[in-house]
């Protein structure tokens, strides 16, 4: 049978692919963040993995206010991005590898027999929060890929709630999957964020928000109902327009049953948002 022998959170950040290159001349701070991939990326390493399940939202880039999944599951024989213009403006590099479609097409039909109706696509193209922790966890692109995308952009969407229980059904439907496969999931997202207009560079005069403190002590805590109490959609959007990214977070939480991660590590700086990072060792 199949089993989940690695979760992780990590952020998505278009930028820091380019502190990755700028090395020491980074800011001490995204060193330190990129100094979190280095070590996720040997813990996961470490966890032996035959694919990996992504979970993240698409950024406006293929899907949009007049078409939108809620949860939807990539099923083509390749996962394949970023968008050209993510490349050109941020520099994130390309990654592209085979998907799991065996595993894929299983999630889809059994997640019908537990009342969740995936959306599905064999045409799509992965953004920067698929391919910027891709590029960092697992740049051999040697692993099938499984990608969720989840709508944390275009309202209405689904509830904290349903995000933390979508994660506990994933789980189990994992382990009910008849290959003998090792999987480790990867929930790409975020803490405060704003996208567009002034609230965008708040980070500068407010580097770690009170929402952030109160939201990563929940999660981190592993006190799942306040955490989803507080998690609701205006909240969440009074913290920044994009803060919704945060409920890719709590699909994990949901998938490891609401238990406080292994390792967690929040960062928050002048120099971009601030970046969660939490790891819970299953093997």
């Amino acid at each position: 049978m199949a089993r989940v022998v690695e979760v992780l959170c990590v952020p998505h950040d278009p930028t820091l692919p380019g502190s990755a290159r700028a090395g020491e001349a980074a800011p001490p701070p995204l060193r330190q963040v990129i100094g979190h991939f280095t070590e996720l990326r040997a813990r996961l390493a470490a966890a032996r993995p035959d694919v990996l399940l992504v979970v993240a939202g698409d950024h406006l880039s293929q899907w949009f206010l007049d078409n939108m999944p809620t949860f939807l599951i990539g099923k083509a024989p390749r996962v394949a991005g970023p968008f050209p213009h993510e490349r050109e403006l941020f520099g994130v590099d390309a990654y592209d590898t085979a998907a799991d479609g065996e595993l894929a097409r299983y999630l889809l039909r059994q997640g019908l027999t537990r009342s969740v109706d995936f959306g599905y696509s064999d045409d799509f193209t992965v953004d920067h929060g698929f391919t910027v922790p891709l590029g960092f966890l697992r740049p051999e692109q040697d692993l099938p890929v499984v990608p969720l995308f989840t709508n944390v952009m275009a309202p209405p969407l689904a509830t904290a709630g349903r995000f933390f229980d979508l994660g506990r059904i994933v789980a189990e439907l994992i382990d009910a999957y008849p290959e003998d496969i090792r999987v480790a999931v990867i929930a790409s997202g975020h803490l405060s964020n704003a996208i567009g207009g002034p609230a965008m560079a708040r980070f500068r005069v407010e580097p770690e928000t009170e929402w952030d403190r109160r939201t990563w002590r929940l999660f981190t805590e592993g006190k799942a109902e306040e955490l989803l109490e507080d998690c609701t959609y205006e909240r969440m959007i009074e913290a920044g327009t994009g803060t919704p990214g945060f409920l890719d977070y709590v699909f994990a939480l949901g998938l490891v049953g609401g238990r406080s991660p292994d390792w967690s590590s929040m960062v928050a700086s002048e120099f971009g948002p601030a970046c969660g990072f939490a790891e819970w060792v299953l093997r």
